[in-house]
């Protein structure tokens, strides 16, 4: 196989993106707004978090109240980014429009667990990583610091490589994690690489504003959460930009003869 045009990827990818804005954002609106409320009521619930205390008794340690709520709303948080990228994933491969609300289904349910097995998979190599900067390194906080770029490069090079059990999953395909590592074989360091050339702006841009309006709302009631609309924010169009990019990648990999045909759940 040819080797993927990865920069011509990235610009249809962005090209999508900025033409379809209003799309998204009519979509996510409501599923944003709900999600921010609710993580804004749980933090409330749990006051300021504080580190454990090293120096007392496992059998004395106990939870923040509220953690378990917190659990939940990230959990629908996931949900909501799956219907999100299953969405997009069909707008880009189906033609489909975008829903006025995104919501959640059986179809963003199914892909969600394909996500957390994807998840799983590429945690192998961070933790061999980090075995190993352990082991070489002697310990201590230096050798894991040391670990932490190579394993974020590991994983994302992992999820690059199974992408297309995703996209199939979205389509409604059938696709297993053998036949996504074959099918990506000899293209994982360029969709990486693309998938970072991607991220980039959004990445920087998102971290930059949030070191910014960091502590700056202490004490105002509203304002104080901006730091989480932005993060949350961050996510959307992350997970936004990323499934583009999965599609039009998949496209390309997979150079379907038919068209895909959709089919009702």
């Amino acid at each position: 196989m040819q080797p993927l045009a990865v920069n011509d990827i990235v610009r249809e990818c962005w090209s999508f993106f900025l033409h379809r804005w209003k799309d998204l954002a009519q979509a996510a609106s409501l599923p944003f707004v709900m999600l921010l409320l609710l993580s804004v009521l749980v933090r409330g619930m749990m006051g300021p978090m504080e580190l454990p205390d090293t120096a007392a008794a496992p059998e004395t340690a106990t939870l923040p109240p509220g953690i378990g709520a917190l659990f939940i709303v990230k959990f629908l948080e996931g949900l909501v980014l799956a219907s999100l990228a299953v969405a997009l994933h069909r707008a880009v491969l189906l033609d489909e429009p975008l829903p006025p609300v995104l919501w959640i289904h059986a179809r963003s349910l199914r892909y969600a667990l394909r996500a957390i097995g994807l998840l799983l998979a590429s945690a192998v190599p961070t933790m061999v990583i980090f075995l190993l900067a352990m082991i070489l390194g002697g310990g201590g906080m230096a050798a894991i610091q040391l670990a932490i770029l190579p394993s974020m490069f590991a994983t994302l090079f992992v999820i690059c490589r199974l992408h297309p059990v995703l996209t199939s999953n979205a389509i409604d395909l059938k696709g297993t994690f053998s036949a996504a590592w074959e099918q990506t074989k000899g293209q994982g360091f360029r969709l990486m690489l693309g998938a970072i050339v991607l991220l980039a702006p959004l990445m920087v841009g998102g971290t930059l504003l949030l070191l910014i309006v960091a502590g700056q709302f202490e004490g105002v009631p509203i304002l104080q959460n901006i730091p989480q609309a932005v993060a949350l924010l961050t996510d959307l169009a992350e997970v936004a930009l990323l499934a583009i990019y999965f599609s039009f990648a998949w496209r390309r990999l997979s150079r379907p003869e038919q068209p895909v045909t959709t089919t009702s759940i």
